[in-house]
């Protein structure tokens, strides 16, 4: 068996800042109460909205998200900021310095009752 190469030797791996956000993204959606889409008179499809820097192997996160009505807002806040950050250093492999989480819409359940009569 040959040994392994050495680190310098073994190459390196760029994460661009555009997979970094679509990471952010879907990440952000996996938590409960986290809405996108069209619901009523709003059309939430441009959220989440991330914008990330990436430095290196360091990333700071700014993430704009609709809410359900109902639902504790900083609760909300606390699991997108939490699992944003989990999900984008176990898949991106970057250290995430910091994630800042805007409520840009807090949506009523007759809003999204609203998109289904339309149906």
């Amino acid at each position: 068996m040959s040994e392994p190469a050495a680190p310098a030797l073994r190459g390196h791996l760029e994460v661009r800042q555009a997979v970094v956000d679509r990471v952010a993204r879907l990440a952000a959606l996996e938590v409960d109460g986290v809405l996108t889409g069209e619901t009523g008179l709003l059309d939430l499809r441009h959220l989440p909205a991330v914008r990330t820097r990436v430095d290196g192997r360091r990333t700071t996160i700014a993430i704009d998200v609709a809410v359900a009505w109902g639902i504790p807002l900083a609760q909300v806040a606390a699991e997108v900021r939490g699992h944003v950050r989990e999900r984008v250093r176990t898949l991106a492999g970057t250290e995430v310095a910091a994630v800042d989480v805007t409520i840009e819409h807090v949506v009523r359940p007759q809003d999204a009752q609203a998109r289904r009569r339309v149906r």
